[in-house]
């Protein structure tokens, strides 16, 4: 029997006291059978949006159209959501409208994969109707009924089904293959944050490569990555993994404006970038990196090139002066001695090049000596 969390559970016992058949559905029920804990668990029932805000003190409509009501007990969110089937599709993505239902079945047939349409409650166990739990143990991906329908209606299901590859390390069943790599233009609708969230799970995935069918078949050229992109895998570092995989595209940058990556990404990735173009060998071209990029871009890019970290280690431990922060000598003492403006930033910077070849020289009375 699977594990439910206590709130989880006492969702389910109301709505099933009250006359509606109710289970947790999806993902967690997925994940709960391969032994992974999962993230949060999402509730089905053949209750009605309307009856379930009347079963419940505190709800949220956040989806009431499709079905979906946000139920607060103790303070935590539980995503409860009525059967349903879906209209037709238009845009790859959503449906024109969606249609309640009291078929578990009915519900379970519209979702994307077999491993994903398994359904479970205490009072029933597990509801496998489509073979998924046969497929988990082959560690197999496949779509539920038509691969071409489901793919048709939702584009986005096309990165989801790499995603879950790389991610649980299951293969793809062949002709769930064929059809998302011939509906790949169905991609270019998908919204281009959506893109890079599936793209950046898939690649931190225990087997990243597993999205290199779609990557070679051209499906990303509209976005820039057409290359077969490089897989770094020895680190668990998501900044490292995209840059990998994006270093040798025409121009990674665009390539994450493109996708809409926050501007921490963005600014990780150009530092990466820089520092692929420096020598870094010595402790004065090390200091040169960190003045150039930062302490955390430089010990991600050791890692990445398994360069010997100990000159740098000796740097950051000594705390060897590289900035012009790090000068034991500042603006305000260099107006006094005459200086102004401009002349003050470019004798700063003639000091901290000083220091960054002779540490010792970072004394106050040694720096006003360099500066006169």
């Amino acid at each position: 029997m699977l594990k439910i969390p206590e709130n989880i559970s006492l969702a389910i016992d109301r709505l099933t006291q009250n006359g509606y058949e109710a289970y947790i559905v999806g993902g967690c029920v997925r994940d709960s059978l391969l032994g992974i804990n999962p993230s949060d668990f999402d509730i089905t029932t053949s209750a009605k949006p309307e009856e379930i805000i009347r079963l419940f003190e505190k709800t949220i409509p956040t989806g009431i159209a499709h079905g979906t009501v946000t139920v607060m007990l103790d303070n935590e969110p539980i995503e409860i959501t009525t059967f349903r089937t879906e209209g037709r599709y238009t845009d790859s993505r959503h449906p024109e409208n969606v249609e309640f239902v009291t078929d578990l079945k009915e519900d379970l047939s519209r979702r994307d994969f077999t491993v994903n349409a398994l359904a479970f409650s205490e009072k029933t166990g597990l509801v496998d109707l489509f073979g998924g739990i046969s497929d988990l143990e082959k560690k197999i991906l496949k779509a539920v009924g038509d691969p071409r329908e489901r793919f048709r209606e939702d584009a986005l299901r096309i990165l989801r089904l790499f995603r879950f590859s790389s991610q649980l390390a299951f293969s793809i069943e062949e002709n769930t293959l064929n059809a998302a790599l011939e509906l790949k233009d169905g991609l270019k609708n998908i919204s281009r944050e959506r893109i890079f969230l599936e793209l950046k799970k898939a690649i931190c995935g225990k087997n990243p490569k597993a999205i290199l069918p779609l990557i070679n078949s051209g499906a990303l050229a509209f976005l820039g990555i057409e290359k077969t992109p490089d897989f770094y895998e020895k680190t668990q570092n998501p900044d490292l993994r995209l840059f990998s995989f994006l270093k040798d595209t025409k121009n990674p940058i665009k390539v994450l404006k493109e996708l809409k990556a926050s501007n921490r990404q963005i600014d990780s990735s150009r530092k990466l970038l820089k520092l692929s173009t420096l020598e870094i060998n010595t402790k004065e071209e090390i200091k040169n990196a960190l003045f150039l990029t930062d302490e955390a871009s430089v010990k991600s890019y050791f890692e990445y090139t398994d360069k010997d970290t100990r000159l740098l280690n000796e740097i950051l431990e000594n705390n060897e002066p590289y900035l012009i922060s790090h000068l034991d000598i500042s603006g305000d003492d260099l107006k006094a001695l005459g200086l102004e403006n401009r002349e003050i930033g470019m004798k700063l910077e003639f000091l901290r090049q000083a220091v960054v070849k002779n540490p010792e020289s970072n004394k106050k009375e040694t720096l006003i000596s360099l500066t006169k």
